[in-house]
């Protein structure tokens, strides 16, 4: 008679209590080598630096590179002075800012105050009154990479974001939100392809001032759609592309800086709340969220600089808010104040009159009529609350 076999015993949940935890250790590292499954370290945290003045008002050096971030809040909140920060430090470091200007008001002038580096360029132009031809700045050029909305139309106004495919025809008549999207997947596959071997940064002012393919094939503006294609088209450089360039087999960061407009949600209970414009999924995207402002108002206060009963407003004071940090879990507020020249804190302002006296006089005086003032002229310096 043949022996049958003897199955085997099968384990109880008290044999498997009996592995040691080194045994299971050794068993788990097995199976993550067999599947690749071995996790990548992240590089060491590093920033784009901003002035003193931002970290002892919200205890931040800047803003971090590979991360998404947003600064938010109502208008003439110091939102644009953050922007610029961003690009003179990007610079500064030899990293490029990619630059998408779709509210059509880039602050040269400004720019160039706060040590933005860039050469004028001039051209002939027709003057619509006299019909003269004369020399007038047409452009602009340095190391960045500029999109005004003109541009971005020019060069992705004839893509059909509904099959991504590039058609001999504009395929509407205005820059859309899936544009930027495109742009940044290019700009990312470029530098993984080696093409563009550089730390990138792109700054998109601002969100909320373009419409969404769908809206603008429709010809029908519709904050759905316009919500719907910021969840859908940022989705993938949001959770993948620009984390992964923090990685260390990554050479080289991409880093994603919005400047979101805001709206204020009445109907929520416990009070009003302050919403994204285009929906919400930047707010949960976001890694770290800089509010600027106040929430029923933009809780600013006009500076101003007097001279011998002329004043020059120039600039503002305002509240600045960490509102949401996943980078290094630091939330603060505080103030700062928004100059010609950055942020500026707002106890020190009477440092910033004694550095800059020679610009305020000479801007007093253009103000009262071109009035000249000797450098010695008293400044005297105060604010008033603005009118939001």
């Amino acid at each position: 008679m043949v022996k049958q076999p003897v199955p085997a015993k099968k384990k109880s949940a008290d044999d498997f209590k009996k592995i040691s935890n080194l045994d299971k250790l050794e068993i788990v590292n097995k199976l993550k080598e067999e599947n690749n499954l071995n996790g990548v370290k992240d590089k060491e945290l590093e920033w784009y630096i901003f002035p003193e003045a931002f970290e002892e008002s919200v205890k931040l050096p800047g803003v971090p590179k590979g991360f998404f971030t947003i600064f938010r809040g109502k208008s003439n909140t110091g939102k644009s002075t953050a922007k610029i920060h961003a690009i003179v430090e990007a610079q500064r470091q030899g990293d490029l800012p990619i630059i998408y200007e779709t509210e059509s008001n880039f602050p040269w002038d400004h720019a160039k105050m706060m040590g933005m580096e860039f050469e004028e360029v001039w051209g002939d132009v027709i003057d619509e009154e006299t019909g003269e031809t004369i020399k007038k700045v047409i452009d602009h050029t340095g190391f960045f990479i500029f999109y005004d909305n003109q541009k971005l139309f020019e060069k992705y106004g004839n893509i059909d974001h509904t099959t991504g495919e590039r058609k001999k025809i504009p395929t509407r008549r205005v820059p859309v939100i899936e544009d930027i999207a495109y742009s940044m997947n290019e700009y990312r596959d470029m530098q993984e392809d080696g093409k563009l071997p550089m730390n990138i940064v792109c700054i998109w002012d601002s969100v909320g001032s373009i419409i969404s393919y769908k809206s603008a094939t429709a010809k029908v503006i519709n904050a759905m759609y316009d919500a719907g294609a910021i969840n859908l088209c940022f989705k993938s450089l949001i959770n993948n592309r620009i984390p992964s360039s923090r990685k260390e087999t990554s050479q080289y960061y991409m880093t994603f800086i919005a400047i979101n407009k805001v709206w204020i949600d009445n109907m929520q209970m416990g009070g009003p709340q302050v919403k994204n414009s285009n929906g919400e999924s930047f707010y949960y995207g976001a890694r770290l969220i800089v509010h600027m402002g106040g929430i029923m108002s933009a809780s600013v206060e006009k500076l101003k600089a007097t001279s011998l009963g002329d004043t020059y407003y120039y600039g503002t004071q305002t509240k600045i808010k960490v509102e949401k940090n996943q980078v290094n879990d630091i939330t603060y507020e505080g103030k700062i104040a928004c100059t010609p020249h950055g942020f500026w804190s707002p106890d020190k302002l009477e440092e910033y009159k004694k550095k800059n006296a020679k610009f305020l006089l000479g801007r007093i005086g253009q103000l009262s009529g071109g009035k000249e003032f000797d450098e010695n002229s008293e400044i005297e310096l105060g604010s008033e609350e603005s009118d939001d």
